[in-house]
């Protein structure tokens, strides 16, 4: 008998709540704005009045960099684009080793592979999910040139003894703040602790223009540089007589109107958060009552801005699989994410390193690797995707309170359903 049938009964919920559009007039009105003005995009890949684009994305630069408190904001067409902007703009490449979470999005390392240097994946702490500190320097080699730092699922990485460590060694230190926008540590900014750091305005995250990134820095060499990559660098080089700069730049740009609606967004930022933190801090409240789930875990001085809501899952407390207690919960109208991201070195580039073809480049440019791509060199996130990591989606709009009551409710069902299954099998299987 299987334990999402034993649930019976009516459904907490009949059916989940959708993604829900958080767009409103203000974002309707600068869309509309920009197209009566016909300037779609400003941007001209050469050096002159064009070269930094238009008016709305010289706003929403600035709008981040004096929201997050950094001195220069550039605007790309993704965070994946952005990632890989900020890796060049460090003069990472041929030969250089960056270390990395592997419990990330796979842009967070295919960024460093697209600068043809190689990943070193690094283990994670069990209660941030966020790159441990503690494990760093075990991996560093004489090729080593930065640390990516992802501030996952909301929630900033211990930043200030990351960056302690860096400077230790003298590496760059980019943020992955996809996630986190808003979160901070004793006040500082998520996304202002990195040399270079990168913010997401993907149609998924807590704020969004549908497609976006913005990269903040305080550093002019490395805005610089930025700027350039994003915009055919090596035209503009050429237009500006730049001898000193080696940069090969694309099309990373935004366009005034994506750069409109995350304006009229970045506006609303703190609203989301105030809304999310509420829920959130309901969440954790009610899951102390289960034994083996394990809410989030935010330490003292950090502030999180729950970008998803992450749960560690305990199948011997609860005697069911957990991939049968997300199948109850979704029966429920609660659907769960199940183990988030695969370890990025167990995926099919990190296990048969080929890139580009049928050579092994970059990872032939190392003699001898720090690191192997196998099963066992995290053993950490490898805990978190196998068995233990759920993730729930409920502290965003449209979601509120009622709907968090109703999440602990169904989390009861399953758990008085596994308790009935229990005695089930023992009266069956042992007698009574």
């Amino acid at each position: 008998m299987s334990n999402v049938a034993l649930l019976g009964g009516t459904p907490v919920r009949n059916i989940a709540i959708p993604w829900t559009n958080t767009m409103g007039e203000e974002e309707k009105a600068a869309v509309v704005k920009v197209m009566e003005s016909g300037t779609l995009s400003a941007f001209l890949g050469r050096a002159g009045d064009g070269f930094l684009g238009g008016p709305k994305v010289k706003e929403i630069e600035q709008m981040f960099a004096n929201r997050f408190g950094a001195k220069y904001g550039i605007s790309l067409n993704s965070a994946t684009t952005a990632l890989h902007a900020a890796v060049a703009a460090c003069e990472i490449g041929p030969g250089d080793e960056v270390l990395v979470s592997p419990y990330t999005m796979s842009a967070t390392a295919t960024a460093i592979l697209m600068n043809n240097a190689v990943p070193v994946f690094v283990d994670i702490c069990a209660d941030t999910y966020n790159l441990n500190p503690n494990e760093i320097e075990k991996w560093l080699t004489p090729r080593t040139k930065a640390v990516i730092v992802t501030n996952l699922f909301g929630l900033p990485g211990n930043l200030p003894e990351i960056v302690r460590i860096a400077r230790k060694y003298g590496l760059y230190v980019i943020e992955d703040n996809a996630q986190a926008p808003g979160a901070n540590i004793n006040g500082k900014q998520a996304g202002t602790f990195g040399d270079v750091s990168i913010f997401s305005l993907n149609y998924h995250k807590v704020i969004h223009s549908g497609e976006g990134g913005i990269i903040l820095t305080d550093n002019q060499k490395l805005a610089y540089r930025c700027q350039l990559i994003r915009n055919h660098g090596e035209v503009v080089l050429d237009d500006l007589d730049d001898d000193e700069t080696v940069v090969l730049g694309s099309n990373y740009r935004m366009t005034e109107l994506h750069a409109a609606i995350g304006i009229e967004q970045l506006k609303k930022l703190d609203g989301f958060l105030v809304m999310r933190r509420a829920l959130a801090d309901k969440l954790t409240a009610g899951l102390k009552a289960f034994n083996g789930l394990q809410g989030v875990t935010v330490p003292v001085g950090y502030e999180h801005s729950y970008y998803v809501y992450p749960i560690q899952f305990d199948k011997s407390v609860w005697g069911i699989k957990r991939a049968t207690f997300a199948a109850a919960m979704k029966a429920e109208g609660f659907p769960l994410g199940i183990g988030y991201v695969k370890p990025i070195y167990l995926m099919k580039i990190f296990q048969h390193k080929k890139v580009y073809n049928q050579t092994q480049y970059p990872f032939s440019l190392i003699t001898d690797p720090a690191q192997k791509y196998q099963k066992g060199i995290c053993p950490v996130v490898e805990s978190m995707y196998d068995e233990r990591l759920l993730s729930a989606d409920v502290c965003r709009i449209p979601y509120c309170e009622q709907d968090i009551n109703d999440f602990l409710t169904a989390v009861e069902k399953v758990w008085q359903s596994c308790q009935e299954l229990y005695e089930y099998e023992k009266n069956n299987i042992f007698g009574s």
